[in-house]
């Protein structure tokens, strides 16, 4: 599902289903850093830096109970 949680209105999504979704997004772009680091490319692992803590953010989000679709 990825970002397209966010086109789904709220409620559409359970909780249990975001937090797997999101969790696979943390890890997914902690990996993408990973990578890109082992290849130099510094500016790339920044990005997905940043990506992995706004993935953070949105599961604390969802976790508190505050977490709204950005799109929908």
């Amino acid at each position: 599902m990825s970002a397209a949680r966010h086109y789904f209105k709220a409620g559409t999504c359970s909780d249990d289903n975001l937090k797997e979704d999101i969790t696979s997004d943390i890890a997914a772009a902690h990996g993408a850093r990973r990578e890109a680091e082992s290849h130099g490319q510094h500016q790339v692992a920044g990005e997905m830096a940043k990506a992995t803590d706004e993935y953070l953010d949105e599961l604390n989000d969802v976790n508190n109970g505050s977490w709204r679709p950005k799109h929908a």
